[in-house]
């Protein structure tokens, strides 16, 4: 299990102050995130988090997003990043494809680097199964495509219905 440090800049619903601090004027204790591979028993978790996302609305049911993650989860090819005890994003790769098939941070903890620490693990695992170019899709002027040029991503094509190819060069990572 990885660690990442983040230090607190205000309280993160569902821990527990440990410290008795609730209610004083005195800064967070420090928060550790923590990755891990995702499994089978996340999905109901991760669907919180997609169906609480304001962009990039790509599932409907329950059901449909269960259909879409589940192989990702039985792959292998999927982290999560938890913030105590709770799952505040995930990522999931396609290894054939060397694609990033799915990016979520709950809008609760977007701001807090968590994208950026599950797109390193995403692309670490393309580079490790022998990609040297990333690609995803994603919708057109949102703050998911902001973000990832802003990580570098370059555009390769338009993908229809107000979407965009994105690439990203993976060798001397």
């Amino acid at each position: 299990m990885s660690r990442v440090r983040h230090i607190a800049t205000r309280r993160h619903p569902g821990i527990v102050d440990a410290m008795g601090l609730i209610g004083r004027k005195q800064a967070a204790p420090p928060v550790e995130a923590r990755s891990r591979r995702g499994v089978p028993e996340d999905i109901e978790r991760l669907y919180q988090i997609v169906a609480a996302v304001r962009e990039n609305r790509q599932f409907e049911t329950a059901a449909s997003f269960d259909a879409a993650v589940h192989p990702f989860l039985k792959a292998g090819l999927c982290w999560v990043l938890s913030i105590g005890p709770a799952i505040v994003g995930f990522v999931a790769v396609d290894a054939r494809a060397g694609s990033v098939e799915m990016l979520y941070v709950h809008p609760a903890h977007e701001g807090k680097t968590i994208g950026r620490a599950l797109m390193r693990r995403a692309l670490g695992d393309l580079i490790r199964l022998g990609h040297r170019i990333a690609w995803l899709v994603t919708a057109r002027e949102t703050r998911a495509e902001r973000f990832y040029r802003a990580q570098g991503w370059v555009e390769m094509a338009e993908a229809g219905r107000g979407s965009v190819k994105l690439a990203k060069k993976l060798s001397g990572m």
